[in-house]
């Protein structure tokens, strides 16, 4: 009797736990692949992408490399990056083109930017980077 207690009570054990675990797989959220916010920097996307809206450079070129460094975890990035690729600030454009020449899946608008800098824009170096760009993401879809 003393050596099957000591069964009885792994077995018991190992039902309460996997009673648990099916407890808890079972309710709503769980089980399901549900991620939290994306950050980058410490910071979640939405809060770089507003800072693409601040009246300092600093601060734009900042979010436009953090939101770079992001890749395509998240589309809002895209529309993003391809603001800033208008930017009134050289650094900030050269920064998102540099940005944006990271990404998988650019997108049309994008793309078509870049073919209207490497024509368009003011700073002969946004206009050469965004011709590389362009090469490296495959050109015009």
């Amino acid at each position: 009797m003393s050596k099957i207690l000591p069964a009885l009570r792994l077995t018991t054990t190992t039902a309460i736990a996997l009673a648990l675990v099916a407890t808890i797989t079972g309710q709503s959220g769980c089980g399901r692949e549900e991620l939290g916010p994306i950050l980058s920097g410490g910071r979640e996307l939405k809060s770089w992408i507003a800072d693409l809206h601040n009246p300092r450079p600093q601060v734009r070129r900042q979010a436009v490399l953090k939101l770079g460094n992001a890749g395509d975890s998240d589309p809002a990035t895209a529309v993003g990056l391809a603001a800033a690729l208008q930017d009134p600030d050289a650094l900030v454009r050269r920064d998102a083109i540099r940005a944006v020449a990271k990404l998988k899946q650019p997108g049309r608008l994008i793309k078509e930017r870049l073919q209207t800098m490497t024509r368009r824009d003011q700073d002969s170096l946004a206009r050469d980077l965004a011709s590389k760009a362009l090469e490296r993401l495959g050109g015009a879809e």
